[in-house]
């Protein structure tokens, strides 16, 4: 038997997999499918759970797989950055001819007179090999309202979304006007053409439905009995793929002094906002805010709704209690800010809520607790994939990869 944990995009994945092979069960807490890669219903309306696409560079397989569900729509990347009360095209180190002449210069010249120096931590990479002005108009005030911690705390090189080495050439050509938009790992990406959930109730249709247990959360995990244990009962298993996130699994994992504390596990919560609005009157897929007088790290528009909707993502510490009034005065604020809106009245309904670990902190003792975490796991027959169970940086695209060659893994 093998027992999976979470019904996420890599969940359904490993279940579809082992269809009809090997005798399997998964185990989901929530009471639907997909994890955040699907929606949920407010007022209505659908929402997802922030802007969650798929990107397919060097996954031909996966874009063959993925688009045999349903139909999906391709994008070309629209990204912004607001920076000193004005939208600057993604990324803003490339676009330098958006910003006034005296920055601009000041910029160029710091970075042209710095050779690339490897650093160990984010801080001292972006301040040194971007120079002081634009590290402090752009990456100091977006990425610690994005991390909530100091940068100095952060590997340099670790997350795939974070920035490479400046290219001068580029940055001389942007200065003067020429244009970067195919840049960075996703500047094409797709969306399914009616929904997520239509994809995710699509992409679980292989699986025999009393094979997944909804509302059953994981307790307990007695690596050495090999047995899984829930609110209402208990399972044996040979083989446990789990994408819970790793931090939580720790928590519950029994003998518990096998594995590091839950404490060198890091991540950010997220206070996630959708919004209804009267009309829309921009048209970016997403925006980067590095403006500090804005609550928000994150703001974009669906690319994909029957309303105009938008979504705003700031950080948060767990146990956060939402002040709905003050929300959306923050929410007003930012939208007036990017001229997203004139007046207040423009925002028909939002919703919020947190997603407790929503991405995870590349803090510098990362690589001596998470691959050794994995490798033991994997000693004990325990696979942890996914985003949050590799505790990782990841699309969806990677996380069915890897599910897809867990499962081979596995010889079934």
């Amino acid at each position: 038997m093998i027992v999976i944990i979470g019904a996420g995009v890599s969940g359904l994945t490993a279940a579809r997999q082992l269809q009809g092979k090997k005798e399997y069960l998964l185990l989901e807490k929530e009471n639907y499918l997909g994890g955040l890669s699907t929606q949920y219903r407010a007022d209505g309306c659908r929402f997802d759970f922030g802007g969650h696409y798929f990107h397919f560079q060097d996954k031909a397989d996966i874009q063959t797989l993925v688009q045999s569900i349903c139909t999906f729509k391709k994008f070309n990347r629209k990204s912004k950055t607001f920076a000193l009360d004005r939208l600057i095209p993604f990324p803003i180190q490339f676009h330098l001819s958006y910003l006034p002449v005296a920055v601009r210069n000041k910029i160029v010249k710091e970075i042209m007179e710095n050779r690339f120096t490897p650093a160990a931590n984010l801080h001292d990479f972006l301040a040194i090999n971007f120079g002081k002005t634009l590290f402090e108009l752009f990456f100091k005030p977006f990425l610690t309202g994005y991390y909530n911690i100091d940068l100095r705390e952060i590997i340099a090189n670790m997350d795939r979304g974070s920035i490479p080495p400046p290219d001068k050439e580029r940055i001389v050509a942007g200065a003067g006007g020429k244009k970067f938009f195919n840049t960075g790992y996703n500047p094409v990406f797709y969306y399914p053409a009616s929904s997520l959930t239509h994809f995710i109730e699509n992409y679980a249709g292989p699986i025999t439905p009393d094979r997944i247990h909804l509302n059953e959360e994981v307790t307990g995990v007695d690596i050495l009995k090999k047995r899984v244990k829930t609110a209402v009962s208990e399972y044996a298993y040979d083989k446990l793929i789990t994408s819970m996130p790793l931090k939580n699994l720790v928590k519950i994992i029994e003998p518990v002094d096998l594995f590091p504390s839950p404490r060198e596990f890091h991540h950010i919560s997220t206070l996630l906002v959708n919004v209804i609005l009267k009309r829309k009157r921009k048209r970016f897929h997403w925006v980067y805010l590095a403006d500090r007088n804005i609550p928000f790290y994150r703001a974009g528009f669906y690319p994909v709704h029957p309303h105009p909707a938008c979504y705003l993502e700031k950080t948060v510490t767990p146990g956060t209690i939402i002040d709905k009034e003050k929300l959306r005065e923050e929410i007003v604020f930012t939208l007036k800010a990017l001229n997203v809106i004139e007046v207040g009245e423009e925002v028909v309904f939002f919703d919020a809520r947190i997603i407790p670990v929503s991405y995870v902190l590349f803090t510098t003792n990362w690589p001596q607790v998470v691959p050794p975490t994995l490798e033991k796991l994997k000693e004990y027959g325990i696979y942890s994939i996914g985003r949050y169970g590799s505790w990782n940086y990841t699309s969806m695209s990677d996380d069915i990869k890897d599910a897809l060659a867990c499962v081979e893994q596995l010889k079934v």
